[in-house]
């Protein structure tokens, strides 16, 4: 089926693209959440007049994402978790935990925003992971987990 790209859909396309996708996929999934019309000339000209307002929302978007990559590259982030003496956590360290902190520094992210090699980490020690902040902003980050004083 032949649909226009209301959102940037990832492994599918960009915003105004013109896709071609299974009929179960577009019935259930894009065409109820609103994600996607019929690919008509109609929706065309129509997706080209909202196309200038959602290109300077992307720029401001861009531009702030910018303004928080440089404040996270500033942060050193430290996570305190209990631990046993062998290094194993008491439970693991998600995305969640991770937004807390930066919260903490001052940083606000979504869980989502954060890419973790595994989901969850679960030993002491100290990971890099990548932050997108937009679809053209990704930051490298570090945490260090650290056994909880007692």
């Amino acid at each position: 089926m032949k649909l226009l790209l209301r959102e940037s859909i990832r492994g599918v396309g960009k915003r105004g693209d013109v896709v071609d996708v299974t009929d179960g996929y577009a019935r259930n999934y894009l065409l109820p959440k609103n994600l996607a019309m019929p690919a008509s000339d109609e929706n065309l000209r129509r997706l080209a007049g909202e196309k200038r307002a959602y290109e300077a929302r992307q720029v401001k978007q861009r531009e702030t994402a910018q303004e928080i990559a440089e404040a996270i590259g500033k942060v050193q982030l430290t996570v305190p978790m209990r631990a046993s003496a062998e290094g194993h956590l008491f439970g693991s360290v998600t995305p969640k935990v991770i937004c807390d902190a930066f919260k903490e520094e001052g940083v606000s992210l979504k869980p989502s925003q954060i890419e973790l090699e595994s989901d969850h980490i679960r030993e002491l020690g100290t990971y890099s992971f990548n932050i997108r902040l937009h679809d053209e902003v990704e930051v490298q980050s570090r945490v260090w987990i650290v056994a909880q004083a007692e």
